[in-house]
């Protein structure tokens, strides 16, 4: 996902969609580091490995005996 044309439309929606109270100096902060944010993010995401089965699984079951 491309960061959008209008960041501080977008960082506002996002706060007010939390309910977050913020400063003008920390909505400000909000601005500057969401380019950054939002590519990091995007990285994160990696269509090939959408159907494989995660490296850890967890089980509330006892191993079976043998195991």
């Amino acid at each position: 996902m491309p960061v959008p044309d209008n960041v501080e439309a977008t960082v506002r929606a996002l706060v007010d969609a939390a309910g977050l109270p913020v400063s003008d100096e920390e909505f400000q902060s909000l601005v500057d580091g969401y380019p950054t944010l939002r590519e990091l993010a995007d990285r994160l995401y990696i269509e090939e490995v959408r159907y494989e089965e995660p490296a850890l699984i967890f089980t509330p079951l006892p191993p079976a005996k043998g195991e």
